[in-house]
């Protein structure tokens, strides 16, 4: 039996050159046309329109950004990309020309002249500074080669020029930078919602040198940093489970090692996830979630109640009441605890990305950890409980067992709730014009219910 294809998407691309002057078109009969590619659906779209731009037609390049849909075609929307070629005077593929971007609309067909002037348009907006966003802007990659080899010049590193660019947009950029005879360096940028990730990444790099790559350079004026590239497998590639068990001592010797940085922590920027924010927003979700649930248009899965809100409300205070009395400090913490960011080698872990960073009860993350590794479909015995002890370990130095494992069995609910609402889009999200967000924040209600449902099941002494 053949293995099942991957949902695709079809995208034009306005290739362009020399400042946005020319435009790639490829000859079609008597037509021209702008180059098409097919890319798998829910993967890194700029790593794949870069790989088949230079396998294909041997056109070395980068993504500026995606215009939207109905602005490259109002009558029949499909997706573009804007891109810039390396090579500026470099001679074009078999059967295309690079044509000046003033003429391009004339060889093309309605559907085409109409993405590229639309997408020559907001080019030059970003350009001209009429719209902001420095990668969007034709030329930032010989911009961005500059600064970086001031940067690490003194490390006795010099870039090469070749690069892999994993996500692209006008106000945020990921790429890792090969350099001469030397490892790689990584160039990051944020825009909103995300501007915060160079106050947190610096602050926690300063923290923590041993936990996060070193900040090599910052560009204030783009929001972005340098950094050297981690060394070792990421832990969602590792082939032992001993390296899960690993991360886990490691990241609780991480916060044991931060418990008396809170103001260090909130002063870079992580979100305040202590108990006593946490409980202040219990009521006021609590409340907005009947307003979605009442939205709810299908019935199935069915809507939670009103009573079923209420005792999931109730549960969530006195779990958070329970967190409190138990008596665990803040720490560090991550809603995101992925694996593929967190780097392991011989001598010590790496933890990587860190938007979503936080300062929160220690047992938070180590579930979001556990989440992570059931869904990876570990193929050990007794896995959880495996992963629980070698977390528990560097902790058990500090506090009873009993209060440790008390804590840990509100993890799973307080984790959902505190994911929930470690941004405001719960509060100003409008029920009627976005479905599928306000759909995902009844399933997150939903899976709490469940997790109360287990406490009071299970009739947990923590919640007497």
């Amino acid at each position: 039996m053949g293995s099942r294809s991957q949902p695709a998407d079809t995208y034009r691309l306005i290739i362009t050159r020399r400042n946005a002057s020319e435009i790639l078109l490829f000859q079609a009969g008597r037509a021209w046309v702008l180059p098409l590619v097919e890319i798998e659906r829910h993967r890194r779209i700029a790593e794949q329109l870069n790989s088949k731009a230079a396998r294909v037609w041997g056109v070395e390049t980068y993504c500026l950004f995606s215009p939207p849909k109905a602005a490259c075609s109002p009558s029949e929307p499909f997706e573009c990309a804007v891109m810039e070629s390396v090579q500026q005077n470099a001679a074009p593929p078999a059967g295309a020309r690079w044509i000046p971007s003033s003429a391009a609309a004339r060889y093309c067909d309605v559907a085409d002249a109409t993405a590229a002037r639309s997408a020559l348009a907001e080019t030059s907006a970003y350009a001209t500074g009429k719209k902001r966003g420095p990668f969007a802007r034709p030329g930032w990659m010989r911009e961005l080669l500059t600064w970086a080899s001031e940067q690490i010049a003194p490390l006795g590193l010099r870039p090469t020029g070749e690069f892999r660019q994993l996500n692209a947009g006008p106000s945020f950029s990921l790429l890792r930078l090969e350099t001469g005879g030397g490892p790689a360096v990584w160039f990051k940028a944020t825009g909103e919602p995300n501007r915060h990730e160079l106050p947190v990444t610096a602050g926690l790099a300063s923290l923590f040198p041993r936990r996060l790559p070193p900040v090599l350079g910052v560009h204030r004026e783009w929001n972005g940093w340098l950094a050297a590239e981690a060394t070792g497998v990421p832990l969602d590639e590792a082939a032992r489970f001993r390296e899960w068990e690993r991360v886990a001592a490691d990241l609780a010797e991480l916060q044991i090692e931060s418990i008396e940085k809170t103001a260090e922590l909130l002063e870079a920027q992580l979100r305040d996830l202590r108990s006593p924010v946490l409980a202040e927003r219990i009521d006021p979700f609590v409340s907005r979630m009947g307003e979605f649930m009442a939205a709810q248009e299908k019935r199935d899965p069915a809507p939670l109640a009103p009573s079923e809100l209420a005792i999931l409300g109730q549960t969530l205070n006195e779990s958070c009441a329970v967190l409190d009395r138990i008596g665990l400090p803040d720490t560090v913490g991550h809603t995101d605890c992925n694996p593929g960011n967190i780097v392991v080698s011989d001598d010590r872990c790496v933890y990587l990305d860190w938007a979503e960073g936080c300062v929160a009860n220690p047992l938070l993350t180590f579930e979001y950890l556990r989440v992570y590794m059931a869904r990876c479909g570990i193929a050990e015995a007794g896995p959880t409980e495996r992963l629980a002890s070698a977390y528990l370990r560097p902790w058990i130095v500090f506090y009873p067992p009993e209060n440790l494992h008390r804590a840990l069995a509100l993890a799973p609910l307080l984790a959902v709730f505190a994911f929930a609402v470690s941004t405001d889009a719960w509060r100003t999200l409008d029920p009627a014009g976005n479905s599928r967000l306000t759909g995902y924040y009844r399933s997150l209600a939903r899976r709490m219910h469940r997790e109360a449902a287990r406490l009071a099941e299970r009739s947990e002494p923590c919640l007497s």
